[in-house]
């Protein structure tokens, strides 16, 4: 029965994997035919990449006494600390953008 269950994982791996793979592959497809939007998708990306390098270059590696028995490390405090700051900002950002596109259309009327 044991044999069977992992006959079933190994197979939900593969299908995963193939399915991240068959989409990534089209998108990359579809971003090769239309180079405005690839353009596009690419400073997309290369602003998330500079808000998560500049959240790691902010963030403390600073470990409380408290999560010592944890044994949480420096390394992975400042790693925590650059994904929750990449979660502010970018959580700041998107509200930003809903309440500017809100407020321009109520002002253009």
């Amino acid at each position: 029965m044991e044999s069977l269950i992992n006959i079933g994982i190994i197979l939900t791996y593969l299908m995963v994997a193939f399915a991240a793979f068959a989409a990534i592959g089209f998108g990359i497809k579809k971003m090769m035919r239309e180079t405005n939007n690839a353009k596009k998708t690419l400073y997309t990306i290369g602003g998330l990449f500079v808000i998560i390098i500049f959240s790691y270059l902010i963030a403390s590696d600073e470990v409380l006494g408290s999560y010592e028995k944890y044994e949480i490390t420096a390394s992975s405090a400042k790693k925590v600390g650059m994904g929750l700051t990449t979660f502010y900002i970018l959580a700041i950002c998107a509200i930003g953008a809903v309440l500017y596109t809100e407020l321009s259309k109520a002002f253009a009327k």
